[in-house]
């Protein structure tokens, strides 16, 4: 429970946008502290940000690259999220997509670690996958590209 009243807390109605995160990560390291965690029970959020000295600059890609490269014809598979890239799952050895694997619309590609949750990252198009960007465990931003797809 806060000892501040209620008007002086900004609300937390949804999660704060990709930069303003990284902004707020910058100024906690700044401040020399190692976290903040913001919540709202009756809305079911939870932030939480930690930084440290081995925290990785959050990567954003720019919005208006997403999609179809015309000159090349691939799909960009983007970060639906922040997180901590896995392109294999923590239990296992394989990749979920390397390159030149064939991939189906909707099958999980990756997966973004926050903390202990992993959300998956699945492709777009079907296809053939013909480069992958990210690298393991690489912090990366909302709309962070990831790999790219070659439609069939």
């Amino acid at each position: 429970m806060s000892n501040r009243p209620e008007h002086l807390l900004p609300p937390f109605e949804k999660l704060p946008a990709p930069e303003e995160i990284e902004q707020i990560a910058q100024w906690l390291a700044q401040a020399g502290l190692e976290g903040l965690e913001l919540s709202n029970a009756a809305a079911g959020l939870k932030l939480r940000i930690r930084v440290g000295q081995d925290a990785v600059p959050c990567v954003v890609a720019p919005r208006d690259g997403a999609g179809m490269d015309g000159g090349v014809g691939t799909v960009a598979v983007t970060a639906p999220y922040f997180g901590h890239l896995c392109l294999a799952h923590p239990l296992r050895d394989a990749p979920f997509a390397p390159v030149g694997a064939r991939v189906g619309k909707g099958d999980v590609v990756a997966l973004l670690r926050l903390d202990t949750l992993l959300l998956r990252v699945v492709a777009p198009v079907a296809g053939k996958v013909t480069e992958v960007m990210g690298q393991h465990d690489v912090l990366l931003g909302y709309g962070a590209e990831i790999m790219r797809i070659r439609p069939d």
